[in-house]
């Protein structure tokens, strides 16, 4: 590893460590909004699985779900 590393001047090196970075930095951001919809959407779905269990009525669970500050669905649209 060493002797790859040592085949690359200063700025050769400076430059690759630029470009990983960037492109790591890409994927990081990417992951990380898939996974914040993933839990958005997981607890949008037990939030809709206890209100069932509750016995509550498929209209009352929409009035609940689209008057939350930042309701499930307006969550969605933006991503």
């Amino acid at each position: 590893m060493t002797e790859l590393f040592s085949k690359f001047d200063y700025g050769q090196f400076i430059g690759l460590v630029v470009v990983i970075g960037g492109l790591l930095c890409g994927l990081v951001a990417i992951i990380g909004g898939l996974v914040v919809k993933y839990a958005c959407h997981a607890r949008e779905i037990a939030l809709k699985e206890d209100m069932i269990s509750r016995g509550m009525s498929a209209d009352d669970i929409r009035t609940v779900i689209a008057s939350s500050p930042a309701s499930f669905e307006d969550h969605s649209r933006r991503s």
